[in-house]
């Protein structure tokens, strides 16, 4: 692929992600439909990724105190992933976004080890 046909496609799954979630929306807003969490089906805990749907919700409506509530972790880490995804875009349109920085890898260890110690803490008895 050059790199027209790379930000092409980029394009269309930005898109393709953007009307995903913009319906999803729609949804929760005006049904009382929901995605449920698989992992907390099976074990009645909460992953590191439960609260996401609500949180978002919340900070449409520009409540990021109940957006902090729903789930901190990714409220705290999202101002850092929005840029990266924007710097892996830019890497993959270059075609140079095949190999990921030693550093990259270190970070993304840190922050998988952050999802899980902050799964354990959620889940812990008060």
């Amino acid at each position: 692929m050059d790199r027209t046909q790379r930000k092409k496609y980029l394009f269309r799954v930005w898109a393709e992600v953007l009307i995903a979630g913009f319906a999803y929306f729609l949804v929760i807003t005006f049904t009382s439909l929901r995605i449920p969490c698989i992992f907390y089906l099976l074990t009645g805990y909460q992953c590191p990724g439960c609260g996401v749907t609500r949180m978002a919700n919340a900070l449409i409506h520009m409540d990021l105190k109940g957006a902090f509530a729903y789930n901190p972790y990714v409220l705290c880490i999202l101002p850092f992933l929005i840029p990266y995804g924007i710097y892996r875009s830019r890497k993959y349109i270059d075609g140079t976004g095949d190999h990921y920085s030693p550093p990259e890898i270190a970070v993304l260890v840190l922050l998988l080890i952050g999802a899980l110690l902050f799964g354990v803490i959620r889940n812990l008895p008060s």
